[in-house]
């Protein structure tokens, strides 16, 4: 590519339609504090004689005059002459962020202009804008003249080149930029709504606050910038420039703060507090000093601000390598957003700063410090599931193992029933009954004293009723019909045995297709029986009650109780309820599902289902 020298640019093999824009860079004709109108470059008696030739892009700050090191503030004229090819085109200058006033002049026409010149900050009216001015190639040489003022920045020049090229491919370059900081925009709005959801879900999880927040900033800082082009003006045309610049300055030393935050609130142990401190501090005086100060002051405290930056960089680079090294969630990926975002903004620090670039990679290291962050949450909240899962699944063999020893303990409960059923049964019964018999067998003879016989008839009377009960309670721990498949005879009895003691009409209905049905769980729906009756005899006052169990084609074991007593709702504001959650414990012990409710027609109807698997039942020799 071409580059001026001694304030001439030859473009005569250089073909703009085939070989595409060209930045006029190299050596411009400077004249220092003076404003040269193209009019002054005509005398043939005595033009104006250089200052000497400046690089551009360039500041004049600390160039060697006479000696002496020229201020950053002042105004100044640069030429350059164009030498391009025969061809007769309608060609295009692009020129973008001169500090701070400009006009430009083609062939002696005024193509372009910026803000107001002055020589004083009274008198100058600051402005950084865009514009693509447009200039006639009719084969002869293209004499450009600009004037630059200013008063308002710490240095005066040109940060970025003067591109030159066909309008539409100018046109393209500027679309192209605004198309980039869209689709970076939209990226990080869906970003900042994704985990701000996050943040109202989980309050706890402070770090989705911040990122979302840090998010907003980079696009705060992004549309109100240099290398966007200004993309808020896209959506806010004409917007002040003042305006423009302070959003811009301002929002990346808070971003410095709430990165900060990020990353505290992920590692709370290795960032500290101290340091967190500092930086607010440091943030909250540039601040001030944006809203109160002058442009110049802003512009020297920016200076500093950006020194004390690439400090904070190294601390922030240690200490994610730090947490790299000890091993936490996601600081991998975080270290090299942070790589990338460090790299961008040292070279913008070093284009602002230092020396000037034709082009910027702020968007790619903001693209990429971004998804780097995303990358350490979604790393984080994966690490966080995987946890959860682990923790369930640990959950899950603990409910199991639980649910074991709850059976065992259920089945140990039955087997001490049993056993103290048959001692009543075998033991304390047969006792009972003996002694019943030889005293009914004294009250046969003939006793001499009619007192005593009277005494021996009332304690035959008395040892029947107890033999009775006797009975009743063995029967109640553990039926001498509850052995494998007999379910329906020992509902049969609880309903004639209840039926009697109670007075209330009682009645069983037995459906089981399988005989005898070898279902392990049979002893326990014959408690939840055994309760549901007592329940409804207690509660319900019921005239009748029925007790049903069945089998139906689906393999589901079905025990049902129905009464047509005051139903369920009216009967569960009377005290009680031990029974109820008897029932239920009994029934998820063995995997049953249970529903107590009213019936339609009055009552209340308690149903037990049970899956019966087919390795659990016997059938009959025919198959």
């Amino acid at each position: 590519m071409p580059v001026a020298e001694r304030g001439v640019l030859d473009l005569s093999e250089w073909d703009v339609a085939r070989d595409g824009p060209i930045a006029l860079n190299g050596q411009w004709e400077f004249y220092w504090d003076q404003l040269l109108a193209p009019d002054a470059f005509k005398s043939d008696i005595a033009p104006p004689q250089p200052s000497g030739f400046m690089n551009l892009p360039g500041t004049w700050k600390d160039q060697e005059l006479e000696g002496k090191a020229l201020p950053g503030q002042g105004q100044a004229t640069f030429r350059l002459r164009l030498l391009p090819g025969p061809e007769n085109l309608q060609l295009a200058l692009r020129l973008i962020s001169i500090h701070a006033a400009y006009r430009l002049w083609a062939n002696g026409k005024l193509v372009a202009q910026s803000g107001e010149l002055g020589r004083s900050s009274a008198t100058e009216t600051p402005h950084r804008s865009l514009v693509l001015a447009r200039v006639a190639s009719q084969g002869k040489p293209i004499d450009l003249v600009l004037q630059v003022s200013n008063h308002a920045f710490r240095r005066g020049g040109l940060l970025y080149p003067v591109l030159l090229g066909l309008p539409d491919q100018l046109e393209l370059i500027h679309s192209r930029i605004w198309s980039w900081g869209m689709f970076f925009v939209g990226s990080l709005l869906i970003m900042i709504v994704y985990h701000l959801v996050l943040y109202f879900l989980k309050r706890k999880e402070s770090s989705t606050l911040y990122f979302s927040l840090d998010c907003l900033l980079l696009i705060c800082y992004y549309v109100t910038s240099d290398p966007s082009d200004w993309l808020i003006n896209l959506f806010i045309p004409n917007m002040n420039s003042g305006i423009l610049q302070k959003i811009s300055v301002i929002s990346y030393p808070v971003m410095s703060s709430v990165v900060y935050r990020f990353y505290r609130s992920l590692y709370p142990v290795d960032f500290l507090r101290f340091i967190q401190n500092l930086c607010d501090l440091r943030n909250i005086a540039f601040v001030l000093i944006v809203l109160t100060q002058s442009n110049i002051v802003i512009y020297t405290a920016l200076y500093w601000l950006a020194l004390s930056t690439v400090l904070l960089n190294c601390y922030f680079l240690v200490m994610l390598i730090i947490c790299v090294r000890r091993g936490r969630d996601g600081a991998s990926f975080l270290l090299l957003g942070y790589l990338s975002f460090s790299a961008a903004t040292l070279s913008e620090i070093y284009g602002h700063i230092i020396s000037f670039f034709e082009g910027s990679i702020l968007l790619f290291g903001f693209l990429a410090f971004v998804l780097f962050q995303a990358l350490a949450m979604a790393q984080r909240f994966a690490n966080a599931f995987t946890a959860v899962e682990n923790l369930s699944a640990d959950l899950r063999t603990e409910m199991d193992e639980r649910t074991r020893l709850e059976r065992e303990i259920v089945n140990v409960s039955e087997e001490e029933r049993r056993r103290l059923s048959h001692d009543l049964h075998d033991g304390l019964c047969q006792q009972l009954v003996g002694t019943r018999v030889r005293c009914a067998a004294l009250t046969r003879r003939q006793i001499a004293e009619h007192d005593v016989e009277a005494e021996v008839a009332a304690i035959a009377s008395l040892l029947t009723d107890s033999v009775g009960q006797a009975y009743d309670l063995s029967r109640g721990l553990w039926p001498v019909e509850l052995d494998p498949g007999q379910v329906e005879a020992s509902l049969a009895e609880l309903a004639r045995r209840v039926s009697r003691a109670s007075g209330i009409v009682i009645q069983f209905c037995g459906n089981l297709p399988c005989s005898p049905c070898r279902n392990e769980h049979l002893v326990q729906l014959y408690r939840i029986a055994q309760e549901a009756v007592a329940n409804a005899v207690k509660h319900a006052k019921p005239s009748r009650i029925t007790i049903s169990l069945g089998c139906g084609p689906d393999r589901q074991l079905t025990l049902a109780v129905r009464d047509n007593g005051i139903g369920h709702r009216t009967a569960a504001r009377t005290s009680g309820g031990l029974g109820l959650r008897m029932m239920a414990y009994r029934a998820r012990t063995i995997g049953a599902s249970l529903s107590i409710d009213d019936a339609e027609d009055g009552g209340t109807r308690v149903v037990c289902s049970l899956a019966c698997p087919a390795d659990k039942t016997s059938e009959d020799a025919d198959g």
